[in-house]
């Protein structure tokens, strides 16, 4: 049935695929990574669509990942960052389900994403990611539910999400 699957939107560091994982195995579901379809579909790593492409490129690649997501069913869905950033987008990931954003401070998020490579966003000066971590703030608030990440684990942060989901659930029934 579509309209149930679990979107986990946030920042790049936000930690949506470490939790998105744990949440499916705690939920049973399959995990689905929005950047994965991506360099199933394209081919290439990330960085080098941006490099090729540029971010034009890639948020198109974006926009059919988006319309293949209404196949899905059931799943917990981690998105990039950027994704649901655009006019419309986060009206459609609401329409595939419960959106959860997984919040966070900017400093510990950037912290935590520079610990991975291959994040062309990061290459940017830190004025400009702090104005790209505002702007996509209020899309972000658009979810059905928040869950700050402050201070928290992995563990923490999927039971919070659990609960949350459960309660979201609640409110809907």
């Amino acid at each position: 049935m579509a309209g149930d699957n679990v979107i986990v939107v946030g920042f790049m560091g936000a930690g949506k695929s470490v939790c998105g994982r744990l949440l499916a195995r705690r939920l049973g579901r399959c995990f689905v990574e929005t950047d994965d379809m991506i360099t199933a579909r394209d081919g290439r790593p990330i960085p080098e669509i941006f490099r090729q492409g540029g971010e034009e490129a890639f948020r198109r690649l974006e926009g059919e990942v988006l319309e293949a997501l209404a196949l899905k069913s059931g799943d917990v869905i981690a998105t990039g960052g950027g994704l649901p950033c655009r006019e419309g987008r986060m009206e459609a990931l609401r329409a595939l389900g419960t959106v959860v954003w997984l919040r966070g401070a900017l400093p510990a998020l950037l912290e935590r994403a520079s610990r991975t490579g291959g994040r062309p966003m990061l290459e940017r000066s830190p004025s400009e990611i702090e104005a790209l971590y505002r702007a996509r703030e209020p899309y972000y608030a658009r979810a059905h539910v928040t869950v700050d990440t402050a201070g928290l684990g992995v563990d923490h942060v999927v039971a919070r999400v659990v609960a949350a989901l459960r309660d979201a659930h609640a409110a809907r029934v």
